[in-house]
């Protein structure tokens, strides 16, 4: 009787030790939780920083540049006549459009004339939207706001109500240099949805430009290409 109390202790005694290493090591996982939080944090914040001082240097060596751009709306499957820009920013640092060539008016009756308008009306509201999307400062602030996610030498950022409640960034960066290559952006206009894309690529000896957008906007069977080209450095950079 003895040796099976005996036996019973140490069976006992085994037990509470198994519950006490198993307690600890929860409580450290729990004291871990914070620690990977703070790192994971730490990391974010110094990704986001590299991509704002990135964003603010490209910005900078695209001042030097002038573009032109074209701009193709698409209804139905059928492109209408093209609308051709010259753009460059003036000393302080605004982005001044000037029009080379602009499709004709066509004639129509009233009705369909009116409905021309509505149309043209609610597709530069959207293209408005898009450029503001694609503007330096509203990408800072969405990188900003944003969640970083870095993986197997890809980096990109999401956010969420950029601009409107609800809508949805996502930019694909290239992890050497911190430059967006294509951002995506599901948004909405009137309450239809409206989805934006923009692809860059790096210019030999120059900044990251945008060469094309695409703006589609199913509710009307629209899509709206705009496509930038011809980019020049200007003589003297400009200072603002």
């Amino acid at each position: 009787m003895r040796a099976v109390s005996a036996m019973r202790l140490k069976f006992a005694f085994s037990l509470a030790q198994t519950g006490a290493v198993m307690i600890n090591q929860e409580f450290k996982k729990i004291l871990m939780i914070p620690l990977l939080a703070a790192v994971l944090f730490s990391g974010q914040a110094s990704t986001k920083q590299a991509l704002l001082m990135a964003l603010g240097a490209n910005g900078k060596q695209m001042a030097s540049f002038q573009w032109k751009q074209k701009t193709t709306v698409v209804r139905k499957g059928k492109p209408l006549d093209p609308m051709l820009e010259e753009l460059r920013f003036d000393a302080t640092g605004q982005l001044q459009r000037m029009t080379i060539v602009k499709p004709e008016e066509k004639k129509m009756g009233p009705l369909r004339a009116r409905k021309a308008a509505e149309t043209k009306e609610s597709i530069q509201e959207v293209m408005q939207l898009a450029r503001r999307y694609a503007s330096p400062e509203q990408l800072s602030q969405a990188i900003q706001k944003g969640d970083v996610w870095e993986g197997q030498g890809r980096l990109r950022v999401e956010a969420q109500s950029v601009i409107l409640p609800r809508d949805e960034m996502m930019m694909a960066v290239n992890s050497g240099t911190y430059l967006a290559t294509r951002i995506e952006f599901k948004t909405q206009h009137e309450g239809s949805p409206v989805t934006i894309t923009m692809d860059y690529q790096q210019l030999p000896n120059g900044p990251s430009m945008m060469t094309r957008m695409t703006v589609q906007i199913p509710g009307e069977d629209i899509v709206v290409n705009v496509e930038s080209f011809d980019f020049v450095r200007l003589a003297g950079p400009n200072v603002f």
